[in-house]
């Protein structure tokens, strides 16, 4: 079970999600590589709240939530806003390096959470946190050598921005490789 904090935590980044939906909203918010470099810095951690469509939305909400719920006993509310906020700079800060003019959505947050959580399991020693990793960086090895999903492109009216996942998980990774006075995960909850 969730705790009520971070269920209301949850609650928050989804509200925001779709509030960052709404036209007025949403082009204020997106990732745009010129508008970035033109000093609206902000976007590097808010596009990470932004999506093409309801669909996309839809489907990167679904997994935050699953993702959350999956590692519920590394989630403390405080962690869970240190590693989204870490993950969003890392991510967006990422993409500059990149070939991208525009990027929304969570996945790479998503991959971010998956591949810290993972590690989180596999540092405690739970069933399953091995194949997780594993199954990750197949994951974004595919995404990497594919492109993507061309069903998911299509849902979604996008391209898969495959550089955010790799950009993810590789946040995710260092961030559960930090030392342990510095680790998100210092006091694994029991």
């Amino acid at each position: 079970m969730l705790s009520r904090s971070l269920l209301l935590s949850l609650l928050t980044i989804c509200l925001f999600c779709v509030a960052a939906q709404l036209a007025p909203l949403n082009a204020l918010l997106e990732w745009q590589r010129p508008l970035i470099e033109a000093g609206q810095w902000w976007r590097i951690l808010t596009g990470n709240f932004t999506h093409t469509n309801w669909a996309h939305l839809g489907m990167n909400v679904s997994g935050l939530l699953i993702i959350s719920y999956l590692f519920r006993f590394d989630l403390t509310t405080g962690r869970f806003w240190l590693l989204l906020a870490s993950l969003s700079l890392i991510v967006g800060l990422s993409l500059l390096f990149t070939r991208l003019d525009g990027y929304s959505g969570l996945s790479g947050l998503l991959h971010g959470i998956l591949i810290w959580g993972a590690c989180q399991d596999i540092r405690a020693q739970r069933a399953g946190g091995r194949l997780l990793l594993i199954a990750g960086i197949l994951k974004i090895s595919w995404d990497l050598y594919s492109g993507g999903s061309a069903e998911t492109a299509s849902m979604i009216n996008a391209q898969i921005a495959v550089e955010a996942h790799l950009a993810g998980a590789v946040g995710g990774l260092l961030l559960a490789m930090l030392p342990p006075a510095f680790r998100l995960s210092a006091s694994p909850v029991k």
